[in-house]
């Protein structure tokens, strides 16, 4: 992965809840949730922290339901380090099994 300086919003993120309950299922983290996070906790953010949780939070909830399908591909499926010989042969297989049905 590459270098992030602002790894900490991804743990602020897993401890706050990456989605919500809403309705018939889930929903983004609210402006409401962060404010009672942020009292509840100490924690002051920054409008850009804030406004870069809202993001994770739903590039979270759309991943999460793009990977429902068998067929999506995992996000990090394009990373070099993802592209090792193993990984490639174990993706051919896979693929191969998939054709085979």
């Amino acid at each position: 992965m590459p270098p992030c300086d602002a790894g900490y919003l991804i743990d602020y993120l897993f401890e706050i809840g990456p989605t919500m309950a809403a309705g018939m299922g889930e929903a983004t983290i609210s402006h409401s949730e962060l404010s009672a996070w942020q009292h509840n906790t100490g924690i002051s953010l920054n409008s850009w922290e804030s406004r870069m949780l809202k993001r994770l939070s739903l590039e979270y909830l759309g991943e999460s339901h793009k990977a429902k399908s068998p067929d999506h591909p995992a996000p990090w499926a394009d990373a070099s380090y993802a592209r090792s010989s193993a990984n490639l042969v174990a993706q051919r297989m896979k693929e191969s099994v998939r054709g085979m049905t």
